[in-house]
């Protein structure tokens, strides 16, 4: 996934904490061999290489993991997308543009969840699981430290998607802040996370020399546009995976959008931070 990964055990055995980190390495590095779209060997390039020829058999895992990304497509009216990357390469070969008339391939898929296999009915389709993986692999992670006596982690997965268990060893909650890329160093929000996850999405990013930079793979699924709008969402919620997934699709929903989600989304809390003339606007669902 190419992520750095960091690990916190408050007051834990020093042989357990090294045994449970390894667990965790082999359980991330399982996931991304598995659903990465860059690795050759990996499941989703073997579907990719094969669906639109032929039926490709899914194991058990698989079928699972593509049944959430449907759910969630339809969740979140189309805004989660795992069929962006013709998108994606259209803009990083076409930089001035900031629309396209493609569109999604998720209507191309076809999942037998019976016999347990897949194919592509267009030869354009490719999966991409780069806003599914991130959120699988905590969550696999979660499941190990739950299992384990540990009390107290933090998990920090590339800064962007973090994992807590247990209270900070001050006996609160800890304290996760989200950074202002106006005032670097500060944060304009925190969440108090116990026992849960919260992941961040924006659609920008800071150069090493402090610039702003738009990221040109952060495209609306639905309007096939590059968002401008400098912005950010976090989702704090119990599950890794749906904070990272909601994170994702988020930024390309409206706030009304958003809201009619969060209805049937009881302990979930949304937070999205947009930048106009230089100062932050904060909006909590």
């Amino acid at each position: 996934m190419g992520t750095r990964l960091n690990v916190v055990f408050s007051n834990a055995d020093e042989e357990l904490s090294e045994r449970l980190f390894r667990m965790i390495e082999n359980e991330v590095h399982r996931v991304e061999l598995k659903l990465s779209y860059f690795i050759p060997e990996s499941f989703v390039s073997k579907i990719n290489s094969g669906a639109f020829n032929y039926a490709v058999i899914l194991d058990l895992e698989m079928v699972e993991i593509l049944k959430q990304c449907q759910n969630y497509n339809r969740l979140t009216f189309g805004a989660f997308d795992i069929t962006m990357r013709r998108l994606v390469d259209f803009f990083k070969h076409n930089p001035e543009e900031t629309e396209t008339d493609l569109t999604s391939c998720m209507q191309y898929i076809q999942l037998d969840d019976e016999e347990k296999s897949i194919r592509f009915t267009d030869e354009q389709t490719k999966i991409d699981l780069g806003g599914f993986g991130k959120g699988y692999a905590l969550e696999k992670v979660q499941r190990l430290v739950n299992d384990s006596p540990i009390e107290s982690a933090l998990i920090s997965f590339g800064e962007s998607s973090i994992l807590a268990k247990g209270k900070h060893p001050s006996g609160k909650a800890w304290q996760v802040g989200l950074n202002d890329y106006i005032n670097s160093g500060q944060s304009v929000y925190s969440f108090e996370l116990e026992n849960g996850s919260v992941s961040t999405s924006s659609n920008y990013f800071l150069d090493d020399s402090g610039q702003l930079q738009f990221k040109t793979n952060v495209i609306n699924p639905i309007t096939g546009s590059i968002k401008k709008e400098i912005e950010t969402v976090s989702v704090k919620s119990k599950s890794p995976l749906e904070a990272e997934i909601l994170s994702t699709a988020m930024l390309s929903l409206n706030d009304e959008q958003t809201a009619a989600i969060k209805v049937g989304l009881k302990e979930v809390e949304i937070v999205k931070i947009s930048y106009h003339n230089g100062e932050a606007s904060i909006t909590k669902f």
